[in-house]
């Protein structure tokens, strides 16, 4: 049983931020310019002279496997982004080190497998190919190859679910609402359906992998952690069961991003 001050936490919490959805107005997509050049460049002559010449001159990086590295000009529900998948683990962790963070490693990049940054100049994605949460190939019953190359799939619809709801909701959180509806649709993706098993899995909440809802639940007592741990479960099943229904089969990929955030789904009573 929670305390007062816990239940209020959980309350607090469970608050759903996607409040309000905005059209988007008439975008400037003139930094894509920039992106087909680089992407032209790594064509023609490889990654690591792209990436050291065009996005990162002051703190090139020497790259283990170069030509294991593409990149393109993605078109998902929220317009076109630049995306660059890295094969190599430690080419990936040094990219983002020097890209993303100036330079500077930050402490959870081992257990990171996608980067998504969202300025007003300009926007992408870069991936990596790491197992989706280091959930490992036989936990799932797959062949490693085929588990890879769904990690990809599932980071890659994953993070242009935080696109969306960053462009057409405003807000894109390290929060459970936000990791449940980017994981669903990175999920269905890769696999064509929704297992709440799966999330469960990819949280940490089921198998040895370790937990990564702490991530999203930062400072929080065990009990507090253990009830809304509870709530991600039903929250999974939830999703499992709706993904399934006629109804929303019906909908269009946006209708269905809006009408999961618009859901309360930490909320026990709508589920």
């Amino acid at each position: 049983m929670l305390t007062q001050s816990e239940q209020q936490l959980f309350e607090e919490y469970c608050t759903n931020h996607f409040v309000t959805y905005s059209s988007a107005a008439a975008e400037d997509l003139s930094f894509l310019d920039f992106w087909n050049a680089f992407i032209f460049m790594l064509k023609e002559r490889g990654a690591e002279k792209a990436i050291n010449t065009m996005l990162v001159p002051k703190l090139p990086v020497c790259l283990k496997h170069g030509d294991s590295i593409s990149a393109e000009i993605y078109d998902c529900e929220a317009g076109k982004i630049p995306v660059i998948t890295i094969r190599d683990t430690t080419d990936f962790e040094n990219l983002v080190t020097n890209l993303v963070h100036k330079g500077k490693r930050p402490e959870n990049l081992s257990s990171t497998g996608a980067s998504f940054v969202f300025g007003k100049k300009t926007r992408f994605i870069i991936l990596s190919q790491k197992p989706y949460s280091n959930v490992s190939a036989k936990t799932l019953g797959l062949t490693e190859d085929d588990w890879l190359e769904k990690s990809m799939q599932i980071r890659l619809e994953h993070e242009c679910t935080h696109f969306f709801t960053k462009k057409y909701f405003g807000t894109a959180q390290n929060h459970l609402h936000d990791e449940l509806v980017a994981d669903f649709f990175g999920i269905m993706k890769a696999f064509g359906f929704y297992k709440a098993e799966y999330f469960e899995y990819f949280m940490g909440i089921r198998g040895t992998e370790g937990s990564r809802l702490l991530c999203y639940i930062p400072d929080c007592s065990k009990n507090l952690f253990e009830v809304l741990k509870e709530t991600a479960v039903k929250a999974a099943a939830f999703l499992e069961d709706i993904s399934q229904k006629e109804d929303f089969k019906k909908l269009s990929h946006k209708e269905k991003i809006c009408f999961l955030c618009k859901t309360d789904l930490l909320k026990s009573g709508n589920l």
